[in-house]
């Protein structure tokens, strides 16, 4: 079977994370077995991106020939008009987060094969996103096409969420990958300072935190990923994170840029992740430690309602002390406030990730989604 999905990246590391790792679980994935789906062919997926060179660094050398090997190739976008043929077509497109198909490829299949359509929209977790999820979108016009919507999800009944192979928590003294060595030779021991990875869109959230940590004397190695999150601190700091630089019990350390199984193992190994976007924001529940979510801001406080759906679901089983810490923290109120009650929070971290794994039991967003593939195929 073939898959051609499109991505054009709004929000840089985020968009680019979620179609990446979309991309690789599809191709580590199978469909349900079934009497049309016997084939043992391996299937061809393209990722259209414009800006695949992106995509490309933050896969890595060892994933790229993974991906490689199971059959996807990551192409500019502007290729896509140049791909088809009538020997080659897909059999099914995905588009990401709404993004427009080039006009010219539209035209071009129309000629060709009418292929499945599917939109995989962005994470939410308000209640809205599961009644809507696997809806078609009927054609408005002569020229326009039938869709399907996509929502991942936190809940059984929702497009579900992007797993992959997880840490085992119990196997806490995995090797240190070599992008990470020469930083880890950095830190201070595991009972001197707590580790702390920031990747965040920088600001006043992160200078108020920054100055809380220095006012409470708190023993952190911060390890700060991207653009924002450094230049932000540089700021406060009043100096360039040529090498690491303390202030008081803080340690301010710039990371380079790593590729996306490596930010996977920075997470697991931290102990409270600052993340934003909807990867960095998936993955730091997968690793099962205490985290704030510095959510995007959206037009009308449309993102402080995802944040609180996301906050019902997330805290439905905590515990009090650890539902008025979190609570604190992602709402980002005084450090003090929340900080004495970091290990409720890690407790509940952990057990919300397993959660998280047992609904995903029969099926990741991966499978969930080839089988919503397979269910409209055989529809016709």
């Amino acid at each position: 079977m073939r898959f051609d999905i499109f991505c054009h990246i709004v929000d840089h590391f985020g968009d680019a994370g979620v179609c990446l790792r979309l991309v690789r679980r599809l191709a580590l994935t199978d469909f349900t077995p079934h009497d049309h789906f016997t084939s043992s062919d391996q299937d061809s997926l393209r990722l259209f991106c414009d800006q695949p060179e992106l995509i490309k660094t933050l896969a890595g050398e060892a994933m790229l020939y993974e991906l490689m090997v199971h059959g996807v190739e990551i192409l500019p976008w502007e290729s896509a008009t140049q791909s088809l043929s009538r020997e080659i077509f897909p059999d099914v497109v995905i588009e990401t987060f709404s993004c427009e198909l080039p006009e010219e490829y539209l035209t071009q299949l129309k000629s060709i094969h009418i292929p499945l359509i599917i939109n995989v929209e962005y994470l939410s977790a308000e209640s809205w996103t599961v009644e809507a999820h696997g809806l078609p979108s009927p054609p408005s016009h002569a020229d326009d096409w039938l869709r399907y919507f996509y929502y991942p999800g936190f809940l059984p009944n929702s497009g579900g969420l992007l797993q992959g192979k997880l840490p085992v928590i119990e196997d806490y003294q995995e090797d240190v990958p070599r992008s990470l060595e020469q930083v880890w030779c950095q830190l201070r021991s595991a009972s001197d300072a707590k580790r702390v990875c920031i990747f965040t869109y920088g600001g006043d959230q992160l200078i108020r935190f920054l100055n809380q940590a220095k006012a409470n004397d708190l023993p952190l190695d911060l390890l700060l990923c991207d653009t924002p999150a450094i230049q932000t601190t540089e700021q406060w700091l009043g100096e360039t994170l040529t090498n690491p630089i303390t202030r008081n019990h803080l340690q301010c350390i710039a990371m380079p840029f790593i590729p996306q199984d490596d930010f996977d193992w920075l997470l697991f190994h931290c102990d409270l992740n600052l993340v934003r976007g909807e990867d960095s924001f998936v993955r730091a529940q997968f690793a099962g430690k205490p985290f704030i979510w510095d959510i995007y801001p959206q037009d009308i406080d449309a993102h402080v309602k995802k944040l609180d759906a996301f906050l019902e679901v997330y805290l439905t089983d905590a515990s009090p002390n650890a539902r008025q810490a979190v609570l604190k923290a992602m709402h980002w109120q005084e450090l003090s406030h929340w900080w004495p009650e970091l290990q409720a929070i890690s407790q509940h971290a952990i057990i919300w990730r397993q959660k998280l794994m047992k609904s995903q039991i029969h099926g990741d967003l991966a499978h969930r989604l080839r089988d919503f593939i397979q269910e409209k195929l055989k529809q016709g």
